[in-house]
């Protein structure tokens, strides 16, 4: 039997290269991914190491405030504590670290960085050997009040150079520098691609805003004292509220964060592989139906003259195995090329990485061969066990025969469609960390038992959508119809692989336009205001001072600076049972005493207007999800130290005001930096509105990076953003759609193989080269058209399910998009003709005595 297999491998080359052609590409993503971010990882673990090899240990504050997304946030370190640590023994040097948010604003006006892409932000220069992580690689270090350092990439993304005269958008008022030094970050141009700003200590704590604080504080010990020593020293001397930690301890946190971060571009970029991977098994699973109902004869003989079932299964096994194992090494040496690909990705958007040797580990080699070699295993089971079961008597047939779909198909599939609905609602109502599993879990089973359904579809939606083709080329037409109903699994195992692409393509269009929708409704029916100032940044933003020019601008009848905060809050046991505890949270802070000139709360109970320090009002259900009422008192705490906050509202516009407000006082004694995200803008009655638009945008002009909307333009923005995120999720999804495609071209060209003989006779009767070219470009479309229903039916469920789920959230208008889903159901048809263009050359050109006499 291993000779038999071996023969069967080498004289099927073809079909079974376009069977691992899916796992090539899934694997190939897969490994790529899974490359570039050990190669990363290493490159800044080794980066860490080398920029703090001269710190021996760090003061900070003790005090860590997680944050719902980014990295955790630390309270500053009193002034005084610097006294403290000079003065300990073994101390032989300290200085002040204070990093603040900055964006740098070119002569030319151009704002580089603080946007969607990397962080922006300022630090003082180090002038203690051994604790600055900064070389000037051109120029000097800032030595007075007007000097500025900047990292060499943002220095060459704005056309820098020595002298030139910029300007830094802080919590303070804009403030102008001189550019005297162009610096890197070890052997980088730039941190992570973080643009960069480098001034003396004191000018780093006029624009930190907050007076006598630090950071942290950067220690180098006394010869003779180690790291470890030098921390219990000081640690016997800090005050409460700040601790110690080695140089070592604070390069493997530093490591850890870009672990972090890495983990979720990581889990990203993976689930896009396993989307591919999913697709791919479709395929494997279609192409061993068709070549093992092809070899039924062949198999059939086997068994006559002696082999077991068992022999057959392993036989068939052993081809899938061999196949698996190919495409995933393969796979895995084409992943080298995509991680380069991705990585000169990263480097266009700013993500600066060294161009360092790639780094492949035995983990990401036994993952990629691992993973594809099982898929492809798993994909081939069920044709497997199916060959086995073939009768000796089956070798006396003359053609392949598949059994027709058994009603308790249909069972079976709408019970694992009902499976999956219940695991699709449970993790998008449970949240936590069940939440990604549960509806994961959910897509992937409604996405095999639509598959399983599917065959007994086939019939009616292929009449159905295929009513034109006879009526558009009689003969080509009704046989490409009826081609593609005769077999009804065939076709569906075909389209079930286009089906999941498209299927999420239906959804994330869905989803995206909904949330477009919904914001537009919130702001149509609660937003008073006339104009919308976004400083293009949801953590960070512009100082308060702007705010304050546009409520002076005439015409101007209320306005509210607005404020995203993170902090952690104590909540008590959510009313469901869900875990709940102490979590990161955002907070909304605006001018209460404003906000109701300029959006209505719809309040629900107590008040929302006019908080005071420490009050806190909830979106209602929010409250009702922790059994939260009027006078409650819940523990805070933020960066700069812990609260106790009183709730004295609740609302229900919560797409706008979010899950908690507080006031713009309270904001002021909790935020390490004062920046504004957003400016909400009310003009009086008698004002126009475009005329006051143009008097905010001058007052704004030294904020370049501030835009001065109305309304029209505000919700235009929200779906660029969102239009932003459907093209990057389409792109990933293209690779499932191309392996989907590649599936329809197998299909059909196994099928071209299997009705030689038929053909030849079509041929022969008089059919003409064109029709039979035309018959099966029709049957592609078909399929593929059937599959792109399919998943447009299953991506309108998900977004209905997604909508319902997050109605509390304040996402609560569907919305279909008719002009994409159509558009969508045409590239289908057209990728249908472009999958098929190749077998149906073949044939067109089929010999007709040759085909005739094929037995």
């Amino acid at each position: 039997m291993l000779t038999t297999t071996l023969r069967s491998i080498t004289s099927r080359k073809a079909r079974l290269a376009m069977t691992g052609l899916a796992v090539v590409l899934g694997v190939a993503f897969m490994a790529g991914t899974l490359i570039l971010t050990d190669t990363v990882r290493k490159t800044f673990d080794d980066l860490f190491a080398d920029v703090y090899a001269g710190t021996d240990a760090v003061v900070r504050s003790s005090e860590v405030i997680s944050t719902p997304f980014g990295p955790d946030q630390r309270g500053p370190v009193s002034a005084s504590v610097f006294d403290v640590v000079e003065t300990t023994d073994g101390v032989a040097a300290a200085e002040p670290a204070i990093t603040f948010l900055a964006q740098i604003v070119t002569p030319d006006g151009e704002v580089l960085g603080g946007t969607n892409g990397p962080p922006s932000f300022g630090v003082n220069w180090s002038n203690v050997p051994g604790l600055g992580v900064f070389t000037i690689a051109e120029g000097d270090a800032p030595q007075g009040p007007s000097d500025v350092v900047v990292d060499r990439a943002s220095a060459e993304t704005g056309g820098l150079r020595i002298g030139d005269e910029i300007t830094l958008l802080t919590s303070q008022p804009p403030r102008t520098f001189t550019l005297v030094g162009i610096a890197t970050f070890g052997e980088l141009d730039s941190p992570a691609g973080a643009t960069v700003s480098l001034v003396t200590l004191d000018v780093a704590s006029e624009l930190f805003g907050v007076p006598d604080a630090y950071t942290e504080i950067g220690v180098v010990a006394t010869d003779g004292t180690s790291p470890e020593q030098l921390v219990a020293a000081l640690d016997a001397r800090l005050p409460a509220g700040t601790e110690a930690v080695t140089g070592a301890e604070r390069t493997a946190e530093d490591q850890q964060s870009i672990a972090s971060a890495l983990g979720f571009f990581n889990t990203f970029l993976l689930v896009f592989a396993v989307i591919a991977l999913v697709v791919g098994s479709f395929i494997i699973y279609n192409t061993f139906s068709i070549v093992l109902a092809q070899r039924t004869r062949e198999l059939a003989l086997l068994r006559a003259i002696g082999a077991s079932r068992r022999q057959v299964l392993g036989s068939v096994m052993g081809e899938a195995l061999v196949v698996g194992v190919i495409a995933s090494l393969v796979g895995l040496a084409l992943g080298a090329l995509t991680a380069l690909g991705l990585r000169a990705l990263l480097d266009a958007v700013g993500f600066g990485i060294p161009a360092t040797s790639l780094v492949v580990t035995p983990t990401t080699v036994a993952v990629a061969v691992g993973v594809g070699t099982v898929i492809t295993l798993l994909a081939a089971v069920f044709p497997a066990l199916r060959a086995s079961r073939i009768p000796p008597i089956a070798a006396l047939r003359s053609v392949a025969t598949e059994p027709k779909p058994p009603v308790v198909r249909v069972l079976v599939g709408v019970l694992i469609c009902g499976l999956g609905v219940l695991l699709l609602v449970g993790g998008l109502l449970g949240g936590g960390d069940a939440a990604l599993p549960g509806v994961a879990g959910g897509a992937l089973f409604v996405f095999i038992g639509i598959a399983v359904v599917a065959p007994v579809l086939v019939r009616p939606v292929v009449r159905a959508i295929g009513w034109p083709l006879p009526r558009l080329s009689p003969v080509s037409g009704n046989l490409a119809r009826r081609n593609a109903m005769r077999n009804p699994r065939r076709t569906a195992s075909t389209a079930a692989a286009l089906m999941i692409g498209v299927g999420l393509v239906g959804f994330i269009a869905v989803f995206a336009s909904s949330a477009t929708a919904s914001v537009n409704d919130a702001i149509d029916r609660s937003f008073t205001g006339d104009l919308i100032i976004d400083s293009g940044q949801f953590v960070g933003g512009v100082s308060p001072q702007l705010a304050d020019e546009v409520a002076a601008v005439p015409g101007v009848a209320a306005s509210t600076g607005v404020r995203f905060l993170s902090g952690e809050l104590d909540l008590p046991e959510r009313t469901d049972g869900a875990p709940s505890g102490s979590g990161a949270s955002f907070l909304l802070a605006v001018d209460t005493a404003a906000l109701p000139d300029i959006t209505d709360p719809e309040v629900v109970s107590g008040r929302v207007d006019n908080l005071a320090v420490d009050e806190v009002a909830v979106a209602n259900s929010v409250a009702a999800d922790f059994g939260l009422s009027l006078g409650d008192r819940l523990g805070a705490r933020f960066p700069t130290g812990a609260r106790t906050l009183e709730v004295v509202g609740t609302y229900d516009n919560r797409l706008l005001l979010g899950d908690w407000l507080i006031g713009l006082d309270t904001a002021d004694l909790v935020a390490l930096e004062r920046l504004d995200a957003q400016i909400w803008v009310r003009t009086a009655p008698d004002a126009d509105v475009a005329t006051v638009q143009a008097e905010v945008t001058a007052v704004a002009a030294p904020w370049p990076s501030v835009e001065v909307l109305d309304l029209s333009q505000f919700k235009q923005r929200q779906a660029d953003q969102f239009n932003q995120l459907l093209a990057l999720v389409y792109v990933l999804l293209a690779l499932a759609v191309v392996i989907a495609l590649v599936g329809i071209a197998n299909t059909l060209a196994l099928s071209v193989y299997e009705r030689t003989r038929e053909l030849g006779l079509l041929r022969a009767v008089g059919m003409a080269r064109a029709q039979v070219r035309s018959m099966v470009i029709g049957e592609a479309v078909l399929i593929a058209v059937f599959g792109t229903l399919l998943g447009l039916a299953i991506g309108l469920g998900f977004g209905w399910l997604l909508v319902q789920a997050l109605s509390g959230e304040g996402l609560g208008t569907l919305s279909v998009p008719v002009p994409t889903l159509v558009v969508v159901v045409v590239l289908a048809a057209i990728a249908g003709v472009a999958a098929a263009a190749l077998p149906a050359m073949r044939a067109g050109r089929l010999d007709v005595l040759d085909a005739i006499s094929e037995a």
